[in-house]
């Protein structure tokens, strides 16, 4: 072989081992690259509305049958429709066939948060006392708020009365003003009595919110005990 031919060889050698040195290090280089970072997924969307209270209702062997029509007791267990999304008050009338006193009533409601009257704090009684006597009917006030995005359309509550029996005939069979002060200042001593009804209460979009149900109790200004 020639002089010319051999260093001809020659440098092709070195340019072919130089381009496959160089391709060696591109892919070396290319298999040492981080991976690429992935798109960070979006968060779901947590939503702010408070979840449905979680009360639980009384046992079936505690409720009262609604065929009991003695001591003191409501005198419909359909009580008024509340609003979803509102604070809704909501009478529960009372009767009774005998006189009672110290009343105080409590109640616990599937999917509603219950509130009762500032004057009374943890319970509801009566508007003008905490005694109601024989044959008179009168209310309690309490509060409901269902939530707004509530599906519910009735509320199932249980409603409590812990109250006492007495005998006091002569003061509860007075009227008036005159009777309100007589039954106010007779002692209650008696028999203590604890009973629980179960009632249902419509629910009505917001935009049915008629104004009485969201009325403070404290605005009545008179009372069915007289």
């Amino acid at each position: 072989m020639s002089a010319p031919a051999q260093a001809r060889r020659t440098l092709l050698g070195r340019a072919v081992l130089v381009a496959v040195g160089a391709g060696a290090v591109v892919l070396g280089a290319q298999s040492m690259e981080p991976a690429p970072t992935p798109a960070p997924r979006a968060t779901a969307a947590v939503s702010s509305a408070p979840a449905a209270p979680v009360t639980p209702r009384a046992a079936e062997s505690d409720l009262v049958d609604a065929s009991v029509s003695t001591g003191l007791r409501p005198v419909t267990r359909a009580l008024g429709a509340v609003v979803a999304g509102q604070q809704s008050w909501v009478r529960i009338p009372w009767t009774t066939d005998a006189p009672v006193c110290s009343v105080a009533v409590t109640v616990t409601a599937d999917g509603a948060d219950v509130g009762y009257p500032v004057n009374t704090g943890g319970y509801s009684s009566f508007y003008r006392q905490d005694r109601l006597a024989a044959s008179v009917h009168d209310y309690t006030a309490v509060r409901f708020l269902v939530p707004a995005f509530s599906a519910a359309k009735v509320v199932t509550a249980d409603v409590t009365a812990s109250y006492t029996t007495t005998s006091g005939a002569g003061a509860a069979g007075a009227t008036g003003k005159a009777g309100t002060a007589a039954r106010a200042s007779t002692p209650c001593v008696g028999t203590s009595v604890t009973r629980t009804y179960r009632v249902t209460l419509p629910v009505q979009p917001p935009s049915a919110a008629p104004a009485a149900a969201l009325a403070d109790p404290a605005a009545a200004t008179s009372s069915s005990a007289d």
